[in-house]
């Protein structure tokens, strides 16, 4: 054996954990996550709080978070936001129905374009029309 030869050896074994170490560093030491800010719609008010037998959800409000909508929505008097606030309620829909005012009973509604069945059993609850 030439004398260069146990150096080489122990730079090849100290550089090899020296890239083990760097593929299992994250592993052993994670780094601390940033939190993320979602943009989820505020959850409602527990049934108990809202009393039992109660209509359409009401949603907690704080001093800088204000629900778009809480009971029932007037068809006949709701802004553009406000109806797209409604399940399945998109801008398109949001403008027809403005456009289809006045509306007096779930019949007058079902006959707007692109309300059907499913959507009329989910509005139901969820709008007025007075």
């Amino acid at each position: 054996m030439k004398p260069a030869e146990p150096f080489w050896t122990l730079a090849l074994a100290l550089g090899t954990l020296g890239i083990a170490g760097l593929t299992l560093g994250p592993a052993l030491w994670p780094r601390p996550h940033a939190p993320q800010v979602m943009h989820a719609a505020p959850a409602p008010v527990s049934a108990a709080e809202a009393g039992a037998g109660a209509g359409p959800p009401t949603y907690a409000t704080t001093a800088s978070v204000r629900p778009l909508i809480s009971g029932r929505v007037n068809l006949n008097t709701a802004t553009r936001e406000q109806l797209e606030a409604l399940p399945k309620v998109g801008p398109a829909l949001a403008a027809r129905l403005v456009a289809g005012r006045p509306y007096r009973t779930l019949a007058d509604l079902d006959r707007v374009r692109g309300v059907g069945p499913s959507t009329l059993r989910l509005l139901a609850p969820l709008v007025s029309f007075q």
